[in-house]
């Protein structure tokens, strides 16, 4: 069977071999590869954490690796503290992610933002990763109604009680908040093309939002200035 991936971490398995867990278009899987605590393996790129790779395993419970091909390496991101704590905080995320989602859309995101990773702002990727994972969730704050009387002339945003709201039922004035979470949640442009924002700021607002609507723990110090 073929398939592709990313690696998500891994435990050895009897003397010599580890069982490997990957992320796929189908969901989380583990998959055992023989030998591969052996010194020249040549498995070291099935094994590092973060790697995209495509694969072919044996059909079986515990699938076999038996052959595989690095399609892209983060290995590099080992050389920058900031970018490393960031893709902590997805893989965070993705190991938590629900078994019963469309995981082809997840998959993909979480891609590109590790495609992007050694290029792009890693605080400004882990805010775009962070609000497009929301509805992974099921947790997305309503971006398109006002959540107190249904008016679809939103003007402001209140993470804390779930969603946008028009003029006439909120004091609030931060459009540009709302902007930005509106723009990170529903956009498909290149990351390079978002809009910057206060990136501390928005952290720490998603991070209480997780916390309190998903139950998850976002680690976020040493991220923010």
């Amino acid at each position: 069977m073929k398939s592709e991936g990313i690696i998500l971490d891994t435990i050895d398995y009897k003397e010599s071999s580890k069982i490997i867990h990957l992320y796929t278009p189908q969901g989380k899987i583990s998959v055992k590869a023989l030998g591969a605590n052996k010194p020249k393996n040549g498995l070291l790129g099935f094994t590092t954490i973060g790697n995209q790779v495509s694969f072919i395993i044996t059909d079986s419970k515990l699938p076999t690796l038996v052959e595989y091909n690095v399609e892209s390496s983060i290995y590099k991101i080992s050389e920058d503290f900031l970018r490393v704590k960031c893709f902590m905080v997805m893989l965070n995320i993705i190991n938590h992610i629900p078994e019963d989602n469309n995981h082809g859309p997840i998959y993909s995101t979480f891609k590109k933002m590790l495609k992007d990773i050694l290029t792009e702002n890693p605080k400004k990727l882990l805010c775009i990763f962070l609000v497009k994972m929301l509805y992974a969730f099921g947790i997305a704050p309503n971006l398109k109604t006002c959540v107190s009387c249904g008016s679809s002339d939103i003007k402001f945003l209140d993470l804390d009680k779930g969603g946008a709201f028009c003029d006439n039922c909120s004091s609030l004035k931060n459009q540009d908040e709302l902007y930005i979470i509106k723009e990170y949640y529903f956009g498909k442009k290149e990351i390079k093309d978002f809009t910057a924002c206060n990136y501390d700021s928005l952290l720490k607002a998603l991070r209480d939002y997780y916390f309190r609507y998903a139950s998850i723990s976002i680690k976020i110090q040493g991220l923010l200035n």
